[in-house]
């Protein structure tokens, strides 16, 4: 066999095996979002959290137990505050309609659904 066959058909071979090796698309992960405020009634300081459906987060230490209500970024997103970082311990589920008075105790949130 001439050495370009040879060197063509390996090429074809190993170009086969990258084809077949490479992963599917990802498919995105749906994710949502919600806004804590440091007040009742949705007033004061404020900020946005987001995370991927299912996933539990933590706060983070600017907020930890610092949460007095809370909404999410649309009718249909359905978020769960955790008592700890770890999405364990008493919880309250909020939507867009929002939770207007929380007490100092939100450690961790899980976005359930968008």
């Amino acid at each position: 066999m001439p050495a370009i066959r040879k060197t063509m058909l390996t090429v074809a071979a190993l170009a086969g095996i990258v084809i077949a090796t490479q992963p599917a698309f990802a498919q995105p992960q749906a994710s949502g979002s919600w806004r804590a405020y440091s007040e009742t009634d949705y007033e004061g300081p404020d900020t946005t959290f987001s995370g991927e459906v299912g996933a539990c987060k933590y706060v983070g230490d600017n907020w930890n137990d610092k949460t007095r209500s809370a909404k999410s970024s649309s009718a249909t997103t359905r978020v769960e505050l955790w008592d700890n970082s770890d999405c364990t311990g008493g919880s309250i589920v909020i939507d867009g309609s929002g939770y207007y008075s929380i007490g100092a105790w939100v450690s961790g949130y899980r976005v359930t659904s968008v």
